[in-house]
């Protein structure tokens, strides 16, 4: 491959991440977890622990609908593919959060 193909490739992942997490759901966990962090080199950090709450409101909202199963199935790779796709979608929402929370919010 050549490495315009892994720019579109990373690209791709990227505008993807950003719509999974361009919801209601999405931008409060993102917001929140800006909100919360004090130092920029956490961000993989709060990016994952963004994805697993986003998860886990998953399940709930799933469960509390009444679903057979509310589990999604983490061994299928599409799912993981979405897990890994809303955790870039998160590495961009929270940077972009955080980023503007210092330059307006000084302290």
């Amino acid at each position: 491959m050549e490495l315009t193909e892994y720019l579109n490739q990373a690209l791709a992942w990227a505008r993807m991440g950003f719509d999974t997490v361009n919801s209601i759901q999405g931008l409060v966990i993102a917001l929140i977890a800006a909100i919360i962090m004090n130092r920029y080199n956490r961000i993989v950090v709060f990016a994952l622990g963004a994805t697993v709450v986003h998860e886990l409101v998953n399940i709930g909202r799933n469960f509390y609908a009444g679903a057979a199963n509310p589990l999604p199935d983490y061994l299928d790779l599409e799912v993981l593919k979405l897990v890994a796709i809303r955790f870039v979608g998160y590495l961009i929402a929270i940077s972009l959060i955080y980023l503007v929370r210092r330059l307006f919010f000084r302290g």
